[in-house]
């Protein structure tokens, strides 16, 4: 069992913060860009679930969904959420015109091919996938995830029910007792939200409170606050990712 609901909730949302700090200070600024991704390629859709689901028990108002955008408004997106400054570029040539690419972010590419060339049909999955990480439903049956890169992709397709992972958080997400995410990335995550329900049932907060976990507004209060609170994934992931 993993060690997400025995935490203090002042713990959990210290690490949360402070992740956020870091990140909003560092050279690739990911909560900069996964508030402007909020506002542009998200909706929030009022949730859907029958009234015995775990979601619909809690007061939960709704669902993010990705928007009908193309993919390369995916692409620009993930570039900005996931690839440091210096590569996304390159890594944008390698994805859209086959440009040779050796670096260390080059695991990215083959499975962007892979969505570009499928896009149409993936996105009409992603649309009609209308739970999130919360409901009593299994999470997305997406495709084994073999690297980091592929992981992120996915979570960003399904940004309220897919948590990503990186090198450091991996490590993290192991020896608190989850599964292995490049073994069984769909157990890691049905794990880590069984254990964000039992927190939540722990405490009390509902699932608009546990989305209020995640606060990058308290650290830049100009900032644009998301009408439904912050995506689950972001919640779970920043609980184990710590920018450098």
């Amino acid at each position: 069992m993993g060690d997400i609901p025995s935490r203090p909730l002042d713990e959990i949302r210290r690490v949360i913060q402070k992740s956020n700090e870091r990140s909003a200070e560092g050279s690739q600024k990911y909560v900069v860009w996964e508030n402007r991704a909020l506002r542009t390629d998200y909706e929030f859709i009022k949730c859907p679930c029958a009234d015995d689901c775990w979601c619909r028990r809690n007061a939960c108002p709704g669902h993010y969904r990705l928007k009908e955008i193309n993919f390369e408004a995916f692409l620009e997106t993930y570039l900005k959420l996931w690839i440091p400054p210096k590569a996304r570029e390159r890594i944008k040539e390698a994805v859209l015109e086959g440009t040779p690419f050796g670096g260390r972010q080059r695991n990215a590419i083959k499975p962007l091919q892979w969505l570009q060339a499928n896009w149409s049909n993936i996105l009409g999955k992603v649309r009609e996938y209308n739970k999130c990480g919360l409901c009593d439903s299994p999470v997305p049956a997406v495709a084994q995830v073999s690297n980091l890169y592929e992981g992120k992709m996915w979570s960003q397709l399904f940004y309220d029910s897919l948590v990503p992972f990186d090198t450091r958080s991996r490590g993290r997400i192991k020896r608190a007792g989850y599964p292995d995410p490049t073994r069984d990335f769909l157990a890691m995550n049905r794990e880590l939200f069984r254990d964000l329900r039992k927190l939540s049932d722990a405490h009390g907060l509902g699932v608009s409170g546990v989305r209020q976990l995640d606060s990058p507004c308290a650290v830049v209060p100009q900032w644009w606050e998301p009408p439904g609170g912050q995506p689950l994934s972001r919640v779970v992931d920043k609980i184990f990712y710590s920018p450098d």
